[in-house]
């Protein structure tokens, strides 16, 4: 174990790291420049073009899934996923409290009823415990959460969705590369939404995709991601003869071509990022181990995570202090997500006390840096940062 007995940066000493060690970096290379830079000069630069369904092919190959439908977020993706169902307004929804809040707004936007949900306390998934006293007459779908890359319990969750007849939306926004029992994340539930955002182990800059095995699904989201016409089947199948027609109500969730070509690009070299996300997460792990105060966030013994993220569970009433000593040292450590019902649209949804696994979680919860461009030195210089802080508490 790295020993430095040195002053601590927030107490005036020298900072383990003199330039800032960031909490992410998108992984962009040259290819990535090249693809983009062909598909701008092919002219073809609005939705749904030749990159954007090469890169449909491709993620749904990879998946193991019978659709993948690119488009603009995981927002929107959510958003599509409920509405394809035309639940009755006023329906609920379960959706875990400790989430981003797209995974409310999908249900929201449809006019649905969210049921807040505890999670677990030591890895930020819902409670499938908890899971059926959540269901009312007037449940139809559960939305579980990928939290950090790391898939839930779905088998547990989708015998309980079978058993009370619930559409299952899995958001699995952090998990692209992520496998539980062998399989992808993608391929788990009815209907499965990934993000591509920058901060994410597959970027596009911005975009998302819908996933399935549903085809009925599948093809009344391709209407509405494009204003609710059949243009993908006069694109794809060249049905009519020179137009397309207008068949339900949608909006424009195609992605650019341009977006279309990262993706393209970003997909070839993910297992390769998601190793080197592994490799820095074991050393984390092999040289934090054993410090008081300091746990991990659980990994299932069936999950393979994509260690979208990393977390470390330290005391609460030092977090936010250990939090600004470690950004004090070079390495910009931070919290993540506060509990929904913490927030000001969703805090009549509940109480701290009736979400005591969330709370527990969140008090404790600190991110470390972590992405694939990250240098040995810098994931060496993160692990005396955190011994160095955690010796001075």
């Amino acid at each position: 174990m790295i020993v430095t007995n040195s002053a601590l940066a927030i107490e005036g000493g020298k900072p383990v790291s003199k330039e800032p060690i960031l909490i992410h970096k998108p992984s962009l290379l040259d290819e990535d420049v090249q693809a983009v830079t062909d598909a701008v000069r092919s002219t073809f630069v609005s939705g749904d073009g030749p990159a954007c369904r090469q890169f449909e092919e491709n993620l749904k190959n990879y998946l193991g899934v019978r659709h993948a439908l690119f488009m603009t977020s995981c927002t929107v993706a959510l958003d599509l996923a409920f509405r394809v169902k035309d639940f009755p307004p006023g329906s609920e929804v379960i959706v875990p409290n400790f989430t981003y809040t797209s995974s409310a707004l999908g249900p929201l936007l449809n006019q649905l009823k969210i049921v807040l949900a505890d999670v677990r306390p030591d890895n930020g998934n819902i409670d499938v415990d908890k899971l059926e006293s959540y269901i009312t007459p007037r449940t139809v779908a559960i939305c579980p959460v990928d939290y950090a890359g790391n898939p839930p319990e779905m088998e547990r969750i989708m015998q309980i969705a079978q058993k009370h007849h619930l559409f299952v939306v899995e958001d699995t926004a952090q998990s692209i590369g992520s496998r539980y029992r062998g399989q992808y994340t993608g391929s788990l539930a009815d209907v499965s939404t990934f993000s591509f955002h920058g901060t994410k182990n597959l970027t596009t800059g911005e975009g998302g995709a819908l996933v399935t095995n549903d085809d009925r699904v599948a093809e009344r989201i391709k209407i509405l991601r494009e204003k609710g016409t059949n243009k993908y089947s006069f694109l794809t199948d060249q049905q009519t003869r020179g137009y397309y027609e207008y068949v339900d109500i949608g909006n424009s969730y195609v992605q650019s071509n341009i977006n279309g070509a990262l993706g393209v690009t970003q997909l070839a070299r993910l297992e390769a990022m998601n190793r080197r996300r592994k490799e820095i997460a074991m050393y984390y792990r092999g040289h934090l181990t054993g410090i008081s105060g300091l746990d991990f966030i659980s990994v299932e013994d069936d999950v393979d995570s994509n260690w979208h993220l990393f977390g470390i569970l330290v005391p609460p009433e030092k977090k936010y202090w250990i939090m600004d000593a470690l950004r004090s040292e070079g390495v910009m450590a931070n919290v993540h997500y506060t509990p929904l019902h913490r927030n000001a649209y969703y805090q009549q949804l509940g109480s701290d006390e009736e979400f005591p696994g969330s709370m527990q979680f969140f008090n404790r919860l600190l991110r470390l840096p972590i992405y694939p461009a990250m240098t040995d030195l810098e994931k060496e210089l993160v692990v005396e940062a955190v011994i160095k802080v955690f010796e001075h508490l």
